[in-house]
């Protein structure tokens, strides 16, 4: 069941090092403006984006739910969804973090354009 939680408990999800590519360090993970929705070992942080409406979606993942992480995923966005009402959830990804997207894929995230950078390309 999927669950709101707080920053503090939500800081083990983000614990093993693998969780915290975008700077998702446990120590600094936001509270004023964030929501934190947790099932089983997935927890997603959400906060709205520069749009009304629109909020944006992170995930942490404890290692022990690895391969096990698409339906309680699904259960979090579809709880947040109900609660909240947005427009649209969306999430940055880097072209060649393989991983997220194909987890973004699975949960039901389309791609919907590109930000082409000096360095990167973001989906």
């Amino acid at each position: 069941m999927s669950l709101r939680i707080s920053v503090d408990e939500a800081r083990a999800y983000f614990a093993h090092a693998s969780q915290q590519k975008a700077n998702c360090a446990p120590d600094s993970l936001p509270d004023d403006g964030f929501q934190y929705w947790a099932d089983g070992g997935v927890c997603a942080v959400f906060h709205q984006a520069h749009w009304p409406g629109v909020w944006m979606a992170h995930y942490g993942v404890k290692p022990e739910a690895w391969g096990r992480t698409t339906s309680p995923a699904k259960a979090i966005l579809t709880a947040f969804w109900q609660a909240q009402q947005p427009s649209l959830i969306i999430g940055w990804t880097n072209h060649d973090n393989r991983a997220a997207l194909s987890f973004a894929k699975r949960i039901g995230f389309i791609e919907t354009g590109r930000m082409v950078l000096d360095n990167e390309t973001v989906i």
